[in-house]
C-alpha cells in the first residue's frame, strides 16, 4: 500500500508542477501593474491610446490597479498589453498570450476597438472596474488566429442604431455605412430626373424604372458619390445600385446590346456597377439578386462589387433539408453569383413582420444557418429586423447576433443569460429562463419561424399561452423590485408584451375549432383585458414603440379596433359545425372555425380573426335548434386591394341541398374596409346549410377574406 501511495503522490506533484508552469507561461490578467503599448506607428498608437483611456476611466481603485501608457520599451514595468494595426494581416485578428505580454494584432481599427471593450470586460474579473454599461465578453484571450464568420455584420434592430454601441459590437448600419440603400436610387437625381434615365420599353419611357445604360444615369450617380462621400480614401462607403421594386426592364438599344432580356436587367446593371467600381476603387458597390436582377451576370465583376441574396424563400428552420427544392435553388443562386463577384452577402430576416411585439425565438435558427451560409462563401449578413420599431428582447438579440456573426460556435443560451444578468440584475433570471425556453422549443422541434405569420400560428407553434401569462404576471411582480434603467426597460417591455396578452384574450374569447368555451375570457377575465389595454396605451411615451407590425401597424389603430370589437360584443350564431373545402383543390381548409367563432375580425389587420383563402370555397354546416328560428343571414368580408382581398364575385346559399339564393358583389355594403352582406332567410330547424363563395374575378389571384358567417 505504502509504495502505491508514494507513486500517486509523486504523479500528483508532477501534474501540479506542469499546471503551475502552464499558468506561469501565460499572461497574468490579475497583475496590478499594466503597461499599454504599441509599435509606435500612428494608427497602432491611436488604438493603444483608445484602450488606455477607456480602461483608465473605468478603474475604481487606482492604488490596486495601476495603468501606464508607453511605446518605449525601457519605460515598461509590469505586464504589457500590446496593440498593433496590421492592414495586410491574413486574419481579422491575432492574439499572442505569453508570460508578461498579451499582444493583439488587428487588420482594421474597428477590430482593435471591439477587442478592447471585450478585454476591458475580461479584466473586470480580476480588477475593480466599472463595466455595467458594457456587453459581456465572450472572447477567450488565448493565443489564436481568427477570421470573422461574416465580414459585413448588421442586425437591423433599434439597439444597433446607436453609433457608439454599434462600434462596441463591431457592427455596421445602413444609416451610417451606406450612401445608397435598397430601392432608393432616386436620391441621386435631386429634384429632376432626365427623361433618358427612365426605362425605355417598346419605345415608351416608363417612369417606374430606370435605364441603367444611360450616360445621364451614370453621371448622376457618380456626381452624387463624389459630392457627398468623396473617393473613399478617408473611409469606404457602400452604395446599392438596384432597380425599383418591379419587373420592368429597359430594352433600349444600349441595354439590349449589353445583354438585357425581356425579364432580366442584370447585364446593364452589372456594367454600371463595374464602371462605378473602376472610378471609385475605394468604395463598394452592390446590387440585389432580386426580381429583374436575380440572374448572375455573365462576366466577372470588379473586386469592390458585390450582391445581396435574399433568404425570403429559404426555409426558416434551424436545420435545413439540403435536398429540398428551396434549399437547392438558394444554393445554386449563391453559387452562380459567387463565380462573378467577390463580395457575396446575404439578406436574412429576424422578425415576424406581421407581429413585432410577440417574442420571436430566432437566434438559434440564425446560429445554425450561419454555418450553411459560410459554406456557400457568403461573407456578409444583413439581418432584416424590426428596424426603427421596438420589439421585445431586441437588445439581447442585437448582442447575440453581433457575437454569432463573428463566431457562430458561441452558445446562444449562454450569451442570452450573460447579457440579461448584466443589464437586468433583478429580472434577468426570469427573462433568460423564458427566452431560452422559447429558443429551445423551436430548435428541438425544428419549428419554422416564419417572418410573416399570425399570432394564431405562433400560439400553435411555440408561444404556450399559459406559460406566457405566468411569465408576464411574474415579470409584473418582479418589476416592483427594479430601479433605474432596469425599471425603464421592463416598463417598456411590459407595455409591448401587453399586445401578446391581448392576443391571447382575443383568441380565447370565442370558439376554438368550433367549440364554444364554457365561459369566455372576455367575460371571465375582463379586468385583465382592460388592464392590458391600459398598459398597451402607454406606448405613446416611447418614441420607437408606435407599430406592432410592418404594414399599417399603428398600435393606436389596434387599440381602436379592440374598442370597436368590444362594443359589438359576442353575438348569437346558429350556424355551427362548419366544414370548408376548396372547390378546385377539394382539400379541407385550415382554420374553418374562424367562420363561426363568434369573433369579428379587425378591419385593420387581415391576420386578426379573418379566414383567408386563394380559391373558391364550399362551406357546409348545420343550423342549431333555437327557440327563435334564424331569420337573418350575414357574411363579412375584408376588402384590402393591396393584398388582393376583394368582395366575392358571388355567394350561393343552399338549404338542405336546394339553392335558396344567389348574391353578387352588388349585394354587399362597404363600410370602413369591410364588405357586409345581410339578407333575410327562411330555414327549417336543424337543417343543413351550404354556401359556395366565389372569389372576385376583377384581378388575378384574388383572395377571399371573411370572418363570420352568421345565422340569427
Amino acid at each position: 500500500m505504502y509504495p502505491f501511495k508514494s507513486v500517486i503522490l509523486f504523479l500528483l506533484q508532477i501534474l501540479l508542477s506542469v499546471s503551475c508552469e502552464g499558468r506561469a507561461s501565460t499572461f497574468d490578467f490579475a497583475s496590478p501593474e499594466l503597461v499599454i503599448a504599441s509599435n509606435g506607428d500612428r494608427k497602432s498608437s491611436e488604438a493603444a491610446d483608445y484602450l488606455y483611456h477607456h480602461l483608465k476611466k473605468r478603474v475604481q481603485n487606482e492604488t490596486a490597479f495601476h495603468l501606464q501608457r508607453s511605446d518605449q520599451m525601457e519605460d515598461q514595468h509590469g505586464s504589457t498589453l500590446y496593440l498593433e494595426l496590421v492592414p495586410d494581416l491574413t486574419f481579422d485578428y491575432e492574439i499572442r498570450n505569453e508570460k508578461g505580454r498579451l499582444a493583439i494584432f488587428g487588420r482594421e481599427q474597428a477590430t482593435l476597438r471591439w477587442i478592447s471593450y471585450l478585454l476591458i470586460d475580461h479584466l473586470s474579473n480580476f480588477h475593480e472596474l466599472d463595466v455595467a454599461d458594457l456587453p459581456p465578453n465572450y472572447l477567450k484571450f488565448e493565443s489564436q488566429k481568427a477570421l470573422f464568420s461574416m465580414h459585413y455584420r448588421e442586425p437591423h434592430l433599434p439597439s444597433n442604431l446607436d453609433a457608439d454601441y454599434s462600434g462596441i459590437l463591431s457592427t455596421s448600419s445602413i444609416d451610417r455605412d451606406w450612401g445608397i440603400w435598397g430601392h432608393n436610387l432616386k436620391a441621386v437625381f435631386g429634384n429632376t430626373i432626365p427623361q433618358n434615365c427612365y426605362a425605355l420599353v417598346d419605345g415608351k419611357r416608363i417612369n417606374q424604372q430606370y435605364c441603367f445604360s444611360a450616360q445621364e444615369t451614370y453621371e448622376a450617380i457618380s456626381s452624387y458619390i463624389r459630392d457627398q462621400y468623396g473617393n473613399g480614401v478617408d473611409g469606404s462607403t457602400y452604395f446599392m445600385i438596384a432597380p425599383n421594386d418591379n419587373d420592368v426592364v429597359c430594352n433600349c438599344s444600349a441595354c439590349l446590346k449589353k445583354g438585357n432580356t425581356a425579364t432580366s436587367a442584370t447585364a446593364a446593371v452589372a456594367d454600371l456597377l463595374n464602371r462605378l467600381a473602376q472610378e471609385f476603387p475605394k468604395q463598394y458597390f452592390f446590387t440585389l439578386a432580386y426580381r429583374s436582377t436575380i440572374e448572375a451576370p455573365k462576366k466577372i465583376l470588379m473586386d469592390n462589387v458585390g450582391v445581396f441574396i435574399s433568404t425570403i424563400d429559404l426555409p426558416k428552420t434551424a436545420s435545413l433539408d439540403l435536398s429540398s427544392t428551396a434549399v437547392s435553388m438558394f444554393t445554386t443562386l449563391a453559387s452562380n453569383w459567387k463565380a462573378r463577384v467577390k463580395q457575396l452577402y446575404c439578406w436574412d430576416y429576424i422578425s415576424n413582420f406581421d407581429d413585432y411585439l410577440t417574442p420571436f425565438p430566432v437566434m438559434g435558427r440564425v446560429k445554425k444557418q450561419l454555418v450553411f451560409f459560410q459554406g456557400l462563401g457568403i461573407d456578409g449578413l444583413f439581418l432584416n429586423g424590426s428596424g426603427y420599431d421596438y420589439s421585445p428582447f431586441e437588445d439581447v438579440q442585437t448582442y447575440v447576433f453581433a457575437a454569432l456573426m463573428i463566431d457562430p460556435s458561441l452558445g446562444v443560451s449562454q450569451l442570452v443569460t450573460n447579457y440579461l444578468h448584466r443589464f437586468y440584475p433583478k429580472t434577468g433570471g426570469l427573462l433568460s429562463a423564458y427566452l431560452n425556453n422559447l429558443e429551445g422549443i423551436v430548435l428541438k422541434r425544428n419549428i419554422s419561424t416564419d417572418v410573416y405569420s399570425s399570432f394564431r400560428k405562433a400560439s400553435r407553434k411555440y408561444v404556450d399561452e399559459e406559460d406566457f401569462l405566468h411569465f408576464y404576471n411574474d415579470l409584473i411582480q418582479l418589476n416592483k423590485l427594479t430601479v433605474g434603467d432596469e425599471r425603464k426597460k421592463i416598463d417598456k417591455l411590459l407595455t409591448a408584451l401587453a399586445y401578446t396578452q391581448l392576443q391571447i384574450h382575443y383568441i380565447r374569447a370565442g370558439r376554438r375549432n368550433g367549440e364554444r368555451r364554457s365561459g369566455t375570457d372576455l367575460e371571465t377575465r375582463i379586468n385583465e383585458k382592460d388592464v392590458a389595454l391600459d398598459r398597451l396605451s402607454a406606448y405613446v411615451t416611447y418614441t420607437d414603440l408606435k407599430n406592432y407590425k410592418e404594414d399599417d401597424g399603428a398600435i393606436c389603430t389596434y387599440i381602436q379596433d379592440w374598442k370597436t370589437f368590444e362594443n359589438k360584443g359576442l353575438k348569437r350564431n346558429d350556424f355551427s359545425q362548419i366544414h370548408t373545402i376548396g372547390l378546385s383543390s377539394k382539400q379541407n381548409c385550415a382554420e374553418s372555425y374562424l367562420l363561426s367563432d363568434g369573433l369579428d375580425g379587425f378591419a385593420s389587420d387581415f391576420n386578426q380573426g379573418w379566414f383567408l383563402t386563394g380559391e373558391d370555397i364550399e362551406v357546409n354546416g348545420s343550423v342549431n335548434d333555437h327557440p327563435d328560428p334564424p331569420k337573418q343571414f350575414a357574411l363579412r368580408c375584408l376588402v384590402n386591394p393591396r393584398h388582393r382581398m376583394l368582395v366575392p364575385d358571388r355567394v350561393e346559399l343552399y338549404c338542405d341541398g336546394h339553392k335558396a339564393a344567389t348574391y353578387t358583389a352588388a349585394d354587399f355594403v362597404l363600410q370602413s374596409g369591410v364588405a357586409l352582406l345581410g339578407k333575410k332567410v327562411e330555414l327549417e330547424k336543424n337543417g343543413s346549410l351550404q354556401l359556395k363563395i366565389y372569389k372576385s374575378k376583377d384581378i388575378k389571384n384574388s383572395v377571399i377574406a371573411c370572418d363570420e358567417i352568421r345565422l340569427y
